[in-house]
């Protein structure tokens, strides 16, 4: 028998290695939601959204009373189904396949 340790390992035949993954190189795709710190901070913002939306919604209904009183003909406003939707559940009418 020869003396000394092997230098390579010998490979059966037919045994494959499995391929490496290799990471891709640079930034990403997609947007990237960081958690906040603070969930005191979100609550303001998410108070200062529905504050927001009341305000609009708000102006709107005035500028449209004002609107309909100053016409000749009546004002008609065409407005869509209003209602809340979950954040999983997408817009109807329209399939994410």
């Amino acid at each position: 028998m020869a003396q000394g340790s092997k230098k390579f390992k010998t490979q059966r035949p037919g045994a494959d290695k499995k391929a490496h993954h290799i990471k891709p190189k640079g930034p990403r795709k997609g947007g990237r939601s960081i958690a906040p710190k603070k969930t005191q901070v979100v609550e303001q913002q998410k108070l200062k959204k529905n504050l927001e939306v009341a305000i609009r919604n708000n102006i709107e209904k005035e500028v449209t009373q004002k609107a309909s009183l100053t016409l000749h003909k009546p004002l008609s406003l065409v407005k869509g189904a209003e209602r809340k939707r979950k954040p999983g559940e997408g817009i109807p009418g329209s399939s994410s396949k």
